[in-house]
């Protein structure tokens, strides 16, 4: 039986990494709001809509707390939901 473990454990493990192989890696993120949950997104989805909001006329500053809060966030949070077309 304990001659058994070593081996499961390689085999799990050769299976894992040939899986893992034949996918191409693209990283996923969620982006969170409070009071409003989290979206799973990829980077190059998140730059989409950072560049849509930019050629909307969002800045940095539009996340401020003075200034209300949360406003680019906001607007990426709806792009990345589907609320705002591309």
């Amino acid at each position: 039986m304990r001659r058994m473990i070593p081996k499961t454990i390689l085999a799990l493990g050769a299976v894992t990494a040939l899986s893992m192989m034949s996918h191409p890696a693209q990283a996923q993120y969620a982006h969170c709001l409070p009071g409003r949950g989290c979206v799973p997104t990829t980077q190059a989805s998140y730059n989409a809509c950072l560049q849509l909001a930019r050629q909307r006329g969002w800045t940095d500053s539009d996340n401020s707390r003075r200034g209300g809060g949360r406003g680019l966030d906001a607007f990426i949070y709806q792009c990345l939901t589907g609320r705002i077309p591309r």
